[in-house]
């Protein structure tokens, strides 16, 4: 059965930051998101925007490699879900995602508590 809590965060990659500062400005955006966790049952999504200047600058594989060691070093960050922009977002816009995030996440909690706690068997392939 799940005991934690859900949540999503929603991070913007400022257009200062380069593909040389990428690694080292989400690792400490991600590791802030860590600290909020009250526990190791909660579970965190996080929707990362970034431009795509700084994701072709450093190439898929590269960027999945950080991706995937910032997640691998904070155990209540279930994954990092990548949106490419072409220009950084507005605050209506980011208000807009996170609504969007949240939403989504609602969902996921009602179909897990439809399910008595427990995940639905098919959760792991979606």
């Amino acid at each position: 059965m799940i005991q934690g809590q859900y949540r999503s965060a929603t991070l913007q990659v400022p257009a200062e930051v380069t593909p040389l500062k990428f690694r080292a400005y989400l690792r400490k955006e991600i590791e802030a998101i860590q600290a909020t966790a009250q526990g190791e049952e909660d579970i965190i999504i996080v929707r990362l925007f970034v431009l795509e200047k700084v994701l072709f600058g450093l190439g898929a594989k590269k960027v999945d490699r950080i991706l995937l060691g910032v997640v691998g070093k904070c155990p209540n960050i279930l994954r990092i879900e990548l949106e490419g922009l072409l220009r950084s977002l507005t605050q209506d816009e980011m208000q807009e995602a996170a609504a969007e995030a949240q939403s989504t996440l609602q969902t996921l909690r009602d179909r897990v508590m439809a399910t008595g706690g427990d995940p639905p068997p098919d959760s792991a392939a979606k």
